[in-house]
């Protein structure tokens, strides 16, 4: 079982470029945010810690067209963390090479002319190159969820984009990068990281083909389109079923509100218990409020208070 993500990280590695003028900017990002020194002795690398041997493969290809010297890959399994029992793999730079890579991604200067911008010039100034600069991100420090579809193990309701950065300055350099090319995003923090995220679908699905991956802009385009069709089916059935006495039309209005919160939110930013009514409202439409107080095992006011709530959430009002 593969994720979206998955799916478009494979997508991604079958249309780098292995060479040319776009590779430095790739592995400029690259580094920066996966790259680290392994300093033993005298001995000084740089690393690059990927997520398969697949992206390895890749990085290495890049890097010998431009350095002529051999790449070590490596691999072994983490032993804690939340990613305890995968396998880590890393990408090392002879240490002959590493000062003159740190040097020609720009992380480190000569001594004499450090640099001190987030994104060199060369990137901010050519949008092939801040194209190439995102993918690199991508693969580094990227994540894009979309709701589950049927081949999929990950779980998702919502659409979410973002690239984890620890600077903040760094964060908002990224998001101008985006904007320059067209695509609207955020900064949050989240713990001591921060966010470059985007949750609206179409401006994920315009970053998508900023960044070339058409395969997977039109596999988002068609979830979009099946769940837009389907809540709109769901809610056609609900108003056929629905009596239009009070009983019945209250749950329409009720089940609206909470189609409207799943919309805008997701049902995940509910309160525990306003989140329980709500799941259970959709579950047992055409109850009646006795019957679903005693499903949810509550007394029938406090489950109209819920109800309220619900809908204050969505925008409306309870007559």
């Amino acid at each position: 079982m593969t994720t979206f993500k998955d799916n478009a990280i494979t997508e991604l590695l079958d249309i780098l470029p292995r060479s040319g003028e776009f590779v430095t900017p790739f592995l400029c990002a690259l580094a920066k945010q996966a790259g680290s020194i392994n300093i033993c002795g005298k001995r000084k690398n740089l690393v690059f810690a990927l997520s398969s041997y697949a992206e390895c493969l890749v990085v290495v290809e890049m890097l010998k067209s431009v350095y002529p010297t051999e790449f070590e890959i490596s691999a072994e399994h983490v032993k804690s963390g939340v990613r305890k029992g995968s396998v880590s793999y890393t990408v090392a730079v002879p240490t002959g090479f590493t000062k003159q890579i740190l040097f020609d991604l720009r992380l480190v200067g000569d001594g004499e002319n450090e640099f001190d911008e987030y994104i060199p010039p060369f990137v901010t100034t050519d949008r092939d190159a801040a194209v190439a600069y995102l993918r690199g991100l991508f693969i580094a420090c990227g994540s894009v969820y979309v709701p589950s579809t049927g081949d999929e193990e990950e779980k998702r309701e919502g659409y979410h984009f973002e690239f984890m950065v620890e600077d903040e300055g760094f964060a908002e350099a990224v998001c101008s990068l985006m904007a320059s090319l067209g695509i609207a995003a955020k900064i949050s923090e989240r713990g001591q990281n921060f966010l470059v995220y985007i949750k609206d679908k179409e401006e994920i699905l315009g970053l998508l083909a900023v960044l070339g991956l058409g395969e997977s802009a039109l596999k988002l385009r068609s979830i979009i389109d099946e769940r837009e069709t389907a809540n709109s089916i769901n809610r056609v059935t609900i108003c056929e079923a629905a009596n239009l006495d009070k009983t019945y039309t209250a749950a329409l209005k009720q089940l609206m509100a909470i189609g409207e919160i799943e919309e805008k939110y997701g049902l995940d930013s509910l309160a525990p218990a306003l989140r329980e009514t709500a799941c259970a409202r959709m579950e047992y439409q055409q109850a009646s409020m006795s019957e679903l107080a005693e499903i949810l095992g509550v007394t029938k006011s406090c489950l109209n208070h819920r109800l309220r709530k619900i809908i204050e959430i969505a925008g409306g009002t309870e007559e």
